[in-house]
């Protein structure tokens, strides 16, 4: 599928997803994996009514692939005619040139969940936003964003915010996007947390770090943006969407306050972000 118009009518095999105020039509071969995907979106479904922002169709491919026993980040290319193509062990993905239309050969919910990751961050990419690699949680309308290295705790953070009776938008993929005049939103994801849609004004991105009490330290603007860069999905494999993501960043971080939550694995941790969330 090369065009640009997603479609206006539902057709009797898709279902419609609303992320971060992005819709997509998803539209897939076989009823056992629409009943899965309508699971594993169900936080997240849209009504069929009124066009979606973009379409994703599914195809099995001629040949059957065995999945891999690790699945990897999916390799993105260029094409001349400005297409992406998306590429992984066991499936592969051609985007159209507006990024509105992927059509993707493979079986099994992991391809059309790998390409809509890929599709949902260049959507927001549009809107000069950011999929960020993160937990997110939420109190009284106001986000915080931490990002961190594997081990830095984000799940963990997760965790204890839920217990504290918080809200966690998602503790592996959040959307971040401006709006219109001045501030930032934060939104949730179907991923790994997955079981409610959330979004929230986003006033707060920080990095983790370990201790025996749990404090909150200022921490400079450029010294977040390293860890957030490492941990934001970028899109675009070119010079130009680079370029993007870095400044997208630069403004994200110029507008929200910035620091390091050092936790320990106790309510503690929680009672810390409450009180930034706070003021």
């Amino acid at each position: 599928m090369t065009g640009g118009d997603p479609g206006s009518g539902p057709r009797k095999s898709e279902l419609r997803i609303a992320l971060a105020g992005w819709t997509v039509a998803l539209d897939v071969e076989g009823g056992a994996l629409g009943d899965v995907l309508r699971r594993v979106f169900g936080a997240f479904l849209a009504p069929d009514a009124g066009t979606p922002d973009a379409r994703l169709v599914l195809r099995a491919p001629s040949a059957p692939r065995a999945p891999p026993v690790i699945h990897e980040l999916p390799r993105l290319e260029v094409g001349a005619s400005g297409t992406l193509r998306v590429e992984g062990a066991d499936y592969s993905a051609v985007l159209s040139a507006d990024r509105r239309h992927a059509d993707v050969i493979g079986s099994g919910r992991f391809p059309v969940e790998s390409v809509l990751k890929v599709m949902l961050a260049l959507a927001l990419a549009e809107r000069g936003g950011l999929l960020i690699h993160g937990v997110g949680v939420a109190h009284e309308g106001r986000a915080a964003l931490f990002v961190g290295n594997s081990g830095a705790g984000k799940s963990t953070l997760g965790g204890l915010w839920r217990e504290a009776g918080g809200t966690v938008l998602a503790d592996e993929l959040v959307a971040v996007w401006p709006v219109e005049g001045g501030g930032w939103r934060a939104a949730g994801t179907p991923w790994n947390l997955g079981t409610r849609a959330f979004e929230a004004a986003l006033v707060t991105v920080g990095t983790l770090a370990w201790d025996a009490a749990s404090r909150w330290e200022g921490q400079r603007a450029g010294e977040v943006a390293r860890v957030l860069l490492l941990n934001a999905m970028l899109p675009e494999p070119t010079v130009e969407g680079r370029g993007a993501l870095v400044g997208a960043a630069g403004r994200l971080l110029s507008s929200v306050e910035t620091g390091r939550l050092v936790f320990s694995r106790d309510a503690s941790a929680a009672a810390v972000v409450r009180a930034r969330l706070g003021t």
